[in-house]
């Protein structure tokens, strides 16, 4: 082996953790400082949600279908549920129960257009997992105010899903255009993710689901939390660094430069 190739790997071995500690620290940075951006971005999503519970329904009838302009505002939508399609979304879970969301599509008065309207939470069966739920669905007009949302949050699926069947209730995953060719329905957007139940001209009607939705802003502690062990680790990095690397050369130099004062003083 060349003296050349000797002093290239003891240069390496000498600048090795250096780069190791260099990667660590902005790797750990990088992700504390995303986990500050999730905060402020659910902190923005909670005063959206405090700003539209606090303004007017917006008529999601007249509203056109501008589904950009309405997402996250609070509307008011009135028809009739069409209960043939509804389905329920699996995997959805209430205080560790696991259950179902009920979305169910609403023929808006005196049009034929309709929206999905999340209507809430029921507990599967746990003896028959995949046993669809009876759920009470008022027969005649209805008025309902919920939050507009452009679409549904999904869960994970892995490999491709098939296309639904007719008789297909349950769903991992809705999207508005599967649930279109599905249905047959004329569905437009925004979803409506109910906060209120649906009122009759007989008052609420009680259909037993639950409508406990997470605040967009719920868990922003938790990022934060998350950010401050990033940002731990990377100081943690910087200082073992210091202290394994930086203050081991420094030290080695100044007894380098003692050798070197007592050499001459003899």
């Amino acid at each position: 082996m060349t003296s050349g190739s000797k002093n290239s790997r003891a240069r390496f071995r000498a600048w090795a953790p250096t780069l190791a500690a260099l990667v660590v620290v902005v790797l750990t940075v990088s992700l504390g400082n995303w986990q500050l951006r999730r905060a402020d971005e659910k902190r923005a999503l909670q005063a959206q949600r405090d700003a539209a519970e606090r303004d007017a329904p917006v008529d999601l009838s007249a509203a056109g279908n501008d589904a950009d302009a309405l997402d996250g505002r609070r509307v008011r939508v009135r028809g009739r549920f069409v209960s043939e399609f509804e389905v329920f979304i699996d995997n959805r879970t209430h205080r560790g129960v696991a259950g179902f969301h009920v979305l169910s599509p609403l023929r808006l008065a005196g049009s034929d257009s309709h929206v999905l309207v999340l209507r809430g939470w029921v507990a599967s069966d746990p003896r028959e997992r995949w046993r669809v739920p009876r759920v009470p669905t008022p027969e005649g007009e209805v008025q309902v105010e919920g939050i507009a949302q452009r679409e549904l949050a999904h869960t994970l699926e892995l490999g491709r899903t098939p296309e639904p069947g007719p008789d297909d209730r349950i769903w991992l995953n809705v999207d508005l255009d599967r649930y279109r060719r599905w249905s047959g329905l004329a569905v437009r957007q925004p979803i409506v993710r109910e906060l209120t139940p649906p009122q009759t001209p007989n008052g609420d009607f009680e259909d037993g689901l639950v409508r406990d939705w997470p605040r967009p802003g719920g868990d922003v502690e938790k990022h934060v939390a998350y950010a401050f062990q990033w940002y731990s680790m990377a100081a943690l990095a910087a200082g073992l660094w210091i202290w394994f690397v930086a203050l081991a050369r420094w030290r080695g130099r100044s007894r380098d430069g003692d050798g070197r004062g007592d050499a001459l003083r003899r």
